[in-house]
């Protein structure tokens, strides 16, 4: 499994499709709300791709297609991330502060 994880920094969303579309549904959710987009047009545009492959059977194609999504989310996060650099603001809570608030 350690060769596996190796192959390529995605492998986790690469092997659960759910997580992958889940995580592009979110994405889209939180675009909408920031950049002022209707939900539904944003949702439909992420779905649309996915539904047009749903019959796909050929391994190598599927591949692609979920590496495309996961490369898509990987420039968003990307993109946030240097946009938050240039502000000088962090983009992204650390994981302390983000933890700090599940206190059992």
């Amino acid at each position: 499994m350690a060769g596996k994880a190796a192959d390529h920094p995605m492998r986790l969303l690469l092997d659960n499709p759910i997580k992958l579309y889940r995580d592009c549904m979110r994405l889209a959710d939180y675009l909408a709300h920031k950049q002022g987009f209707p939900r539904d047009t944003m949702r439909a545009t992420v779905r649309a791709p996915w539904r047009k492959h749903q019959n796909e059977s050929d391994p190598e194609e599927i591949m692609r297609h979920r590496e495309a999504a996961v490369r898509g989310l990987s420039n968003y996060m990307t993109y946030e991330a240097s946009k938050g650099a240039m502000e000088g603001v962090p983009a992204f809570a650390p994981e302390d502060a983000a933890d700090s608030g599940n206190k059992r």
